[in-house]
This record gives C-alpha cells, structure tokens and sequence, in this order.
C-alpha cells in the first residue's frame, strides 16, 4: 500500500488544515481564558476591601459625642456648664470606623430637626465636627433652655438618608443611644 505523491499532498493539505483550524481555536481559547481573569481581577475587591466591608457591614459604629467650648486661649475644652445666650458651643466625636452623620437637635421638648446632613467623620478619637471646612459651632439661643444634640449616624450616606426619613416620623430624640446623645 504506497502512497504516491498526489496522496501524500492531500494528507498534507489536510493535516495544515486541521492545525491551522485547531491553533485558531486553541488562540481563541486563551484570549477569552485571559480576558474573563482580567475582568475577574478588576471587578473583585482585594482582599483589604473585603475585610474592611466585613468589619464594617457586621458592626455599629461605636460613636461617642460630647460638647464642647473654646477657651481664651482658643483650644476646645468640655463644656462644664450650661451655655449661655449667644455662647458658642462645639462637638467632639469619637468613632472607631468611618461614618456619615447628620447633627440633629431638639430644643425646649420640640420636634427634633438636623442641623446639617451628610457629613463623612473619620475614625479616631476627638474630632471636632468640621463642616464647611469649618469647625460647626452652635450659638445658643435665649429661648434654649433645655437642648438635646444627636449623632444620626450610618456607614454610608444612602444609610444615613434611610434614617433621616425614618427620624421625622419621631416627636423625640429619646430612642437614641444615650452616647450618640449630648444635652444640657
């Protein structure tokens, strides 16, 4: 059984054929193979953002408020009695994760309402407030006998939004931790 040269062309022709076919295909293969791991690896969170969204997702903030005034000499110091009308008074936060929070303040037994909305706090201890890129102060009012402060705090500002909307249908700032909550 020989072959003869017409022959051996033809399973030659065919052979390139099916390499030509197949190195295609198998080109084909691996670009598609690269391309869903690049998209793979650029829409995947590294491993950091990962832990920080667990951490954050799992657990409330721990958030602590607490008033203060400046002294003469223009440093922040607790405030260690009641204001006075037309005193200026400030606010440390202690946080220990980053939050968005909204000011919010119920005056004489009044309908609570916020001060300011939407502000990112960063973790750390005694940060004054800063709005504006201005340290927020509250002047005291004469009719400001007796003023409630509170932190409405969420870790994102779509959150916070959630329960500003759910916070108008309160009469009170009583249902609030007493930590997220400053008075005189």
């Amino acid at each position: 059984m020989g072959y003869n040269n017409a022959d051996r062309d033809a399973i030659r022709r065919q052979n390139r054929k099916i390499i030509r076919s197949s190195t295609w295909v198998s080109l084909l293969g691996v670009g598609l193979f690269l391309i869903s791991g690049v998209l793979i690896y650029k829409l995947m969170p590294s491993p950091f953002e990962q832990q920080i969204e667990a951490m954050s997702s799992h657990t409330e903030p721990n958030l602590s408020i607490a008033m203060v005034q400046k002294d003469a000499a223009g440093a922040w110091q607790p405030l260690d009695h009641p204001p006075q009308s037309g005193e200026q008074i400030g606010f440390r936060v202690t946080t220990d994760q980053p939050i968005h929070v909204s000011l919010v303040n119920e005056a004489n037994h009044t309908r609570p309402h916020a001060l300011f909305e939407g502000i990112r706090i960063p973790p750390g201890e005694g940060r004054i407030i800063n709005f504006n890129n201005a340290d927020y102060r509250y002047t005291v009012r004469p009719q400001d006998e007796h003023v409630q402060f509170c932190l409405v705090a969420a870790t994102d500002a779509t959150a916070l939004t959630t329960k500003l909307i759910a916070m108008q249908q309160l009469k009170h700032l009583d249902g609030l931790p007493d930590q997220h909550c400053a008075h005189w």
